[in-house]
């Protein structure tokens, strides 16, 4: 009995990790950690970059290659050139424009931020497309901080 207690509480435990979102408490324990002010740039620079429609100026916020897991498929993403495609794609959908809903960082050191955001799809008239959570990974490589990878549950 005991040990299905036990078996309960930490199923529980794990679900409600894996249920956590972005908009947890302050990530404000972090705010010392070489890495966190600049994962907050770069994230800016790719939400900014993104809404240009601009694929050289969004690639500029990668690293590459760079990684993206979703739709249970990993891509490697090699040049600029491999992100154009994903503005008709997506403005086939409806999709004008996305805003971060939330962002945390969750881990820091001083060359790399794990950060876990949630961001919002809209559509040209300010209505909500869709909403999605992702983890986002920032590091300082060749002289420069940029996006290694990203995994979202967006499609």
């Amino acid at each position: 009995m005991m040990r299905n207690v036990l078996a309960a509480s930490l199923l529980a435990l794990s679900l409600a990790a894996c249920a956590t979102t972005p908009s947890a408490p302050s990530d404000t324990e972090f705010a010392g950690c070489a890495a966190y002010k600049p994962a907050y740039d770069v994230t800016d620079r790719f939400m900014s970059s993104f809404n240009s429609k601009n694929a050289e100026a969004w690639g500029a916020t990668f690293h590459f290659p760079s990684v993206r897991i979703a739709s249970g498929n990993v891509r490697i993403i090699n040049s600029a050139a491999d992100l154009e495609n994903s503005f008709a794609t997506l403005g086939a959908q409806g999709w004008d424009h996305s805003a971060w809903a939330a962002r945390k960082v969750v881990q820091c050191a001083d060359t790399k931020a794990h950060m876990l955001t949630t961001f919002v799809r809209y559509r040209a008239d300010g209505s909500e497309l869709s909403k999605f959570n992702s983890l986002y990974i920032v590091e300082f490589k060749n002289n420069r901080w940029a996006l290694t990878a990203r995994s979202s549950f967006a499609p």
